[in-house]
This record gives C-alpha cells, structure tokens and sequence, in this order.
C-alpha cells in the first residue's frame, strides 16, 4: 500500500494563539525595518534598535529608541515595496491558477499511484537499453519504444518496450486514435497493420507514411474511404503457401476458423458449427490445390451435390481430408442441408461482387491487379490498412485471416534470424471485437511479443472482448499483454470495481485537537481509502489514462495526442488535404511539477 497520506486542514480558532504571536512579531519586525531603512536610505540617526519585538515597544515608550522623519520615510519605501511585491505575486497567482485550471480533479490522486523511481523500468533510457539487448534495428530518427503516455506527477515520458504486447479499453470518442492509433502508426520503426471501421487513420497517415521508399496498401474491400481495387490478397493462395503444400491443411483449417467466428451466423449450434467449419477447410484446400479463387468455395457451399471437391482432394493425396469431405456430402438430406447452410452463412461475405476483385486475381478482360506479398511487407517499412464495417456484408473475417497471414509470415522471417524480426512489425488492432474477430488471439498473443511483434488491440469495453473471446479467452488476452490502458468513456461497473482493487488503497491521516482543564491536546487518525474508486474510473476525464505496465503499480498519465508530437504538422497537411478542414484542438497536458 502507499502510505503516502493526507494532513487536512486545521480550524481558525484552533490555531489563534499562534496567529496573535505572529502578528505581533510581523509588526515588531516592520517597525525594526522602517527603523532600519530609514537609517540607510534617508540618514535617520545611528540608534541601537533592538530585534526583539517586545524590547522594541520598549525603547519606543521609554525613548530610548526615536521615531524620526527618516524612519516615516523608511516605513513608505518599505509598504511600496511590500506593495509591488504584493502585485507580483498576485499576476503569479493569477497564471498559477489558471495552469490549476488546466489540471483534473483526479490529477490530486496520482501521487498515491506509481510515480518517480518506481517508473523507471517505463522510461526511454530503459526501452533503448531493452531495444539494444534485442539487437533491434532502428534508424537514428526511431523512436526507441512505444510512447504510453507521461506522468501526471513528474510529466515524465512513459514507454513500451520492443516486446512488450498492449491492451487498450477506451469508450466510444474518447481520444483512443488521437492519442494511441495515429501515434502508433506514425511511430513504428518498421511495417505496420492497422484495422479500422472509419477512415480517419488512413486520412491522417496515409499521406506522411508514403515517404523515404515506403508504400500504403489500403485494402478496401467494403468501401470505406472508396479505394479502387488495385491489388489483391489470394486467402487459398496462401493456403497453398510457398513450401509446395506443406502445412496447407493446416492454414485451410486456420481460414476456416476466422470465417467460422466472423461470419454472419447469429447463433452457434454444437454440432452444425464445427462441422460447417471443417467442410469450409476442405473446400478452402481444394480450392487451393486446383488453383481457384476463394469465390469457389462459396459456389461449392451452394451445391451441396457437387461433390468436385473431394475429387481434388484425392488427386492431390489429401485422401483423409477426401473421406471426411466425402462424408459430409453423403450424410441424410437434413444434416448435409444443415451442414452447407451453416457453412454457407459463414462464408456469406465471399457473394458480395464489390469484394470479390480484393481477395481474387483478375479475370479476363479486367483491369490489372497486383498480387500482395505478405512474405515481402513484413521485411518493409510499409503500412497496410485493413479496413471493414460490421453487420451484414462485413468483409471482417477477411481482415482476419489478412492480419493472421501477416502475423503468420511475420513468425517465419523471424525464424531466419534467430527467432525475432529485426525490425518489429506493429499491428494496431483497432475495432478488434468487431472486425477482427481473431478466435486464436488469446491463445498467441504473448507468442507474438517474443518474435518482434508489438500488438496492440483496442476494445471498447470488457463486455465487447467476452462477447467476442468469451470469458475464459478475454481474461487471457489481459493477462497476456503487458501494458494494459484504460481510457475515459467506460462504465462496465464490474469490471471497474476490479480495477480499482487492482489500483489499491492509500492512508489518509485526520488531526484533530481538544482542550481541557490540562490543556490542549492532539490526536492523529489514520484511515484507508480507495485510491481511485469505480466512480472516479468511469468519470476519467479525456487525456487521462490509467497505465498498468508488468511488475509497476498502475499509475496515471497523461495522453499524448498527434496534434502535441513531433510530426503534428505532417498529419495535420495530410488531415486538411483530404478536405475535412480544421484538425480538433489538442489535448492541455499538466503543469510539469516536481515529484
């Protein structure tokens, strides 16, 4: 516990003694000083003029002490000065409280968070040293981290380090992609992924990422900023994958399962769900095999007597995934209509025409189109912006099974140098719950951290990672990231309450005097209190955030937007040449103080 406490204040009337003592020595003390001064400035005569208050009246009643012109002139100079000294304390008081006035009512309870000397394991000299250690590869203009935020006590600079994986809550138009994902995409050293479902990240990076040789890829499949298919990415293409086949059953079952948790099913049935998946991986792999676009596999799913696929599949000596398909094609009427439909549902978002060109190479007669590399990306620089909007037609399990790919050849280039990547690839999985619905996230994301990936996913709230993760799954996605932030906008009580007791408690000490016929006495109590209750969680004002890093207490910082970093001229050009006029005003950080 921080047993850092609090001294309220003390009443008036307890303390009258001593102001009585005092004002009779500030008088003693003027009257000394006009004596004084009047000496020095005004050639009053050269009197012995006792300090000592008491002694001084004295003097003054008996006339051993004179009070001449000199000394009345000494006494002016001395209120003049008071006064001018008065007026400039009181234009100082006058900014100081206006810099009170940019501070939140929250702000008093950082000093009992992590602060100082226990954050230095979060400064940039400690993610420069990590960076070192893991002989990352950063240009002289990179940063060394991934700037968290600063301290509201100390306004120090707080870091992520090169390894570390993050968990962001924020409510809905809280500053999560002022301050996290436009930072985040500007900052990365190397090539980067970010998902969204509105197109205020493409807008504001777009731009500023196309330089020094490096390239945007906009996969816009839904039309979210209106992006003309100029290249593509083939899912059963990197099914096939480069090895001549191997492993393909395997990412066969691994595209199924993001179309299987993305797709437009309402419902989950125990037996129509698994297996509707597992006849999705054998058409994904035949498709793969014979060289067809994913389209193929949705006209398959819509015949449920064509049974192609399991001929493919035995040309190609995958002669137990033939048996299987085999299997599904000859069951009874009820459970083969079954099976396809649910299959059908889940691959729903592969009918729609203005998708197709984005995920199959171009038919005869269409405009070029060129291939997307995912191999070739995660050596880049480069930015890849998978974008998608929820409901029916959603493209999202594509943008998963996209980002999956990456992050699945992203693992391999790692493997050749030793097992991380040498320069870190981030991926911004913003709107994760919503279109990124990733089933095997929990399960890798710490694996990620410890091949050169920086993760980080962005919910809304806990409720939205359970209802995509379940319980079980949400909890381990926490656990498994290693800077967890918390943003304004939130009111899931439960999951506030827990946070507060992660947050902890501090001492709070109460003085309180009584008198008697023996005199005055004094007594200290001292009382527990919630550092941050669920209340004050759920009240977070915008630009601030509560940052819990592995082995730190939480603490609260300050968000950092665009707008107040190095590069704010850069994003705010591209902003305004897309014709969305003024950029909104920056966040107000807090006064620096000491700590």
């Amino acid at each position: 516990m921080d047993r850092s406490v609090r001294q309220p204040g003390t009443g008036l009337n307890e303390w009258k003694e001593l102001i009585a003592v005092g004002a009779a020595g500030t008088v003693g003390l003027s009257t000394y000083a006009s004596l004084e001064l009047g000496e020095i400035l005004y050639g009053g005569p050269d009197q012995a003029v006792p300090v000592n208050p008491i002694s001084l009246a004295l003097n003054l009643v008996t006339g051993d002490v004179a009070w001449t012109g000199a000394a009345t002139g000494g006494a002016v100079t001395l209120l003049v000065g008071a006064g001018a000294v008065a007026a400039g304390c009181r234009k100082c008081a006058v900014v100081a409280g206006r810099l009170r006035t940019r501070k939140e009512t929250v702000d008093e309870r950082a000093k009992y968070m992590a602060r100082g000397k226990e954050l230095r394991g979060l400064s940039r000299k400690a993610v420069a040293a990590t960076a070192a250690r893991l002989n990352v590869q950063l240009a002289d203009d990179d940063e060394p981290g991934v700037l968290i935020g600063r301290s509201v006590v100390g306004n120090k600079p707080l870091y992520g380090s090169y390894e570390d994986l993050h968990l962001d809550i924020w409510g809905p138009r809280s500053g999560k992609t002022t301050s996290r994902v436009i930072p985040a995409v500007m900052d990365a050293p190397g090539a980067v992924v970010v998902t969204s479902n509105k197109r205020d990240v493409v807008d504001a990076t777009e731009g500023p990422r196309s330089t020094r040789n490096r390239n945007t890829h906009v996969f816009d499949p839904q039309g979210v900023v209106g992006k003309e298919p100029t290249w593509f990415w083939d899912p059963v293409a990197w099914v096939l994958g480069e090895e001549g086949g191997a492993g393909a059953q395997e990412r066969a079952a691994e595209l199924a399962g993001h179309f299987a948790a993305g797709g437009e099913a309402s419902s989950k049935d125990a037996f129509f769900d698994p297996e509707g998946e597992d006849l999705l991986a054998g058409l994904f792999l035949a498709a793969a095999l014979a060289k067809k676009p994913i389209t193929a596999a949705f006209e398959w799913v819509t015949r449920s007597h064509d049974d192609e696929p399991v001929h493919i599949l035995t040309q190609h000596g995958f002669s137990m995934v033939a048996a299987a398909l085999s299997d599904q094609y000859t069951a009874p009427e009820k459970q083969r209509s079954g099976v396809f439909s649910t299959a059908k549902k889940m691959a729903a978002c592969l009918k729609y025409e203005r998708i197709r060109p984005w995920v199959t190479p171009p038919a005869k007669g269409e405009r070029p189109r060129t291939s997307f590399d995912v191999a070739q990306f995660v050596t880049s620089r480069d930015t890849l912006y998978p974008l998608s909007k929820e409901g029916t037609g959603s493209a999202g399990p594509l943008i998963t099974a996209l980002c999956a790919a990456v992050a699945d050849a992203a693992e391999k280039e790692g493997v050749r140098h030793g097992g991380r990547l040498p320069v870190p690839l981030t991926m911004i999985l913003d709107e994760a719950a919503n279109i990124v619905k990733w089933a095997q996230l929990p399960k890798q994301y710490s694996h990620f951290g410890s091949r050169g990936m920086v993760v980080m996913t962005i919910l809304q709230s806990w409720a939205q990672g359970e209802r995509c993760w379940g319980h079980d799954g949400m909890r381990a996605l926490w656990s498994a990231a290693n800077v967890k932030v918390l943003g304004a906008g939130l009111d899931d009580a439960g999951f506030l309450r827990d946070r507060a007791e992660i947050i902890g408690d501090h001492y709070e000490r109460t003085v309180s005097s009584s008198r008697s016929n023996g005199g005055r006495s004094y007594s200290i109590s001292r009382t527990t209190e919630k550092t941050l209750t669920p209340s004050d969680l759920a009240a977070l004002p915008k630009g601030r955030i509560v940052v819990s890093v592995s082995g730190h207490r939480p603490t609260l910082a300050v968000a950092v937007p665009w707008m107040d970093r190095a590069y704010a001229s850069q994003v705010d050009k591209a902003i305004r040449a897309r014709g969305f006029g003024e950029t909104p005003l920056h966040l107000v950080p807090p006064t620096e103080e000491g700590e």
